[in-house]
C-alpha cells in the first residue's frame, strides 16, 4: 500500500505564472478556463496533479470544446514518480499550461532529469507534451504510430475540433512489451494493455503494489472510446485482477479518493460491470434507456465509485457507441 500519503492543495484560481519553460514556448492557455490544480502526497515517491472536475453549471454551455467536456468536467490527475533528482512524469494533461505548471513545481522541488510516459493517445493526455520535448518521451509503439497519422488534424483542430495542439510533440521512444524503467533506485513496470484504447500503457510499481492506470480505469464509468474491442477489454480487465495490485490510481476519478492513496481493485470490478452490462442491455437488447445510475447503481452501493454528473453524457455516447457496432456487426453484439 501507498506508504504515508500527504495532501498538499494548490488553489490556481489566482493569476496563472508567467513562466516560459523552453525558449520561444508560450504559456498562453488552451481555453479560459481558471485552473484549480491539487497537488497530492501519495507517498514520498509518488504526486499527484489534479486539476478540473466543477461543480455542474446551473446552465449548459452551447458549446464546449472536447478539452472542457472530454477531460476537465470529469477531472484531470497527472502522476509523477521521482527520487532524488529524477522524475518520471506519466501524461501531460489536454494543454501546455498544466503541463508548465507541474515541470515548474517539479523544478522547485528539485527535479532536474526527467522521463515522459504516455499513456496512449488520446489529446487529453498528450496536450502539453511541448513542455517535455527536450527529454526522452515513451509510449507504446502503436500510440506513436497513431499520433503520426494524425498529427495534421490534431496541430490544425480538426480531428476532435478546437483546441488545436499546436506543436504536437511526439513521443520518441516505443515499447511493445513489458518494460522496466529505473527511477533513481525504485523500479518502474511499463506494461502495455489493451484496454479503453488498444495503444494502452499502464505503469506498475511493484514495491507499492500501485497501478497507475491512465484511462483503462475510471471513476464513474469508462468511456468507450473503441467499442469494436470491448470484449478484449472486458478480458484484459480480468487478467488485470491478477496482477497483484493493492491500489490504483485513474487519471480520471474522484480527487478525494486519488488523495486518500487511490481506489482498491474493486475498481476493475466495477469497470467489468459496466462493459458487461453494456454488452447485455445494448449490443444484445438494444436497449438505449438506461441511464448512468441504472448501470453503476450495485458499484455505487458497494462503494466501488461514486456518479459525477459530466459522465452522463459520456454513458449516453457510450451506449450510442456500441449499438452503432453492434449493429454493423449485425450479430447481435459488439464483436
Amino acid at each position: 500500500m501507498p506508504r504515508g500519503h500527504k495532501v498538499r492543495v494548490v488553489n490556481q484560481m489566482r493569476t496563472f505564472f508567467a513562466f516560459i519553460l523552453l525558449g520561444g514556448l508560450a504559456a498562453a492557455p488552451a481555453t479560459a478556463r481558471e485552473m484549480a490544480m491539487r497537488v497530492f502526497e501519495i507517498n514520498d515517491h509518488v504526486l499527484a496533479y489534479y486539476d478540473g472536475r466543477p461543480p455542474e453549471p446551473k446552465v449548459h454551455p452551447g458549446a464546449e470544446d472536447w478539452a472542457e467536456t472530454g477531460a476537465y468536467n470529469v477531472g484531470v490527475c497527472t502522476y509523477v514518480i521521482h527520487q532524488g533528482h529524477d522524475a518520471l512524469v506519466y501524461d501531460t494533461y489536454p494543454d501546455v499550461r498544466d503541463a508548465q505548471w507541474v515541470r515548474h513545481d517539479l523544478t522547485r522541488r528539485g527535479i532536474t532529469h526527467f522521463t515522459l510516459v504516455n499513456s496512449h493517445w488520446h489529446l487529453d493526455h498528450v496536450g502539453g507534451n511541448a513542455v517535455y520535448a527536450d527529454v526522452d518521451r515513451i509510449a507504446t509503439v502503436r500510440t506513436i504510430e497513431m499520433l503520426r497519422a494524425k498529427q495534421a488534424a490534431i496541430e490544425s483542430g480538426t480531428l476532435w475540433g478546437p483546441p488545436a495542439i499546436q506543436p504536437l510533440v511526439i513521443p520518441n521512444v516505443g515499447v511493445s512489451h513489458d518494460t522496466e524503467v529505473w527511477v533513481g533506485s525504485l523500479q518502474v513496470m511499463l506494461k502495455p494493455v489493451n484496454i479503453h484504447s488498444a495503444d494502452g500503457l499502464v505503469i506498475v510499481i511493484p514495491s507499492d503494489r500501485l497501478l497507475l492506470a491512465g484511462d483503462t480505469l475510471e471513476d464513474t464509468v469508462t468511456f468507450v472510446s473503441e467499442p469494436e474491442h470491448m470484449a478484449e477489454h472486458i478480458r484484459n480487465l480480468e487478467s488485470m485482477k491478477g496482477w497483484n495490485i493493492e491500489r490504483i490510481l485513474p487519471n480520471h476519478g474522484d480527487p478525494k479518493r486519488i488523495s486518500s492513496g487511490g481506489y482498491p481493485p474493486t475498481l476493475i470490478d466495477a469497470t467489468v460491470a459496466y462493459l458487461t452490462l453494456l454488452q447485455a442491455r445494448v449490443g444484445v437488447a438494444r436497449d438505449l434507456t438506461g441511464s448512468l445510475e441504472d448501470y453503476v447503481s450495485e458499484s455505487v452501493s458497494r462503494g466501488w465509485v461514486s456518479v459525477w454528473w459530466a459522465y452522463r453524457d459520456a454513458h449516453a455516447e457510450n451506449m450510442k457507441r456500441v449499438a452503432a457496432v453492434a449493429s454493423k456487426a449485425g450479430t447481435g453484439e459488439v464483436p
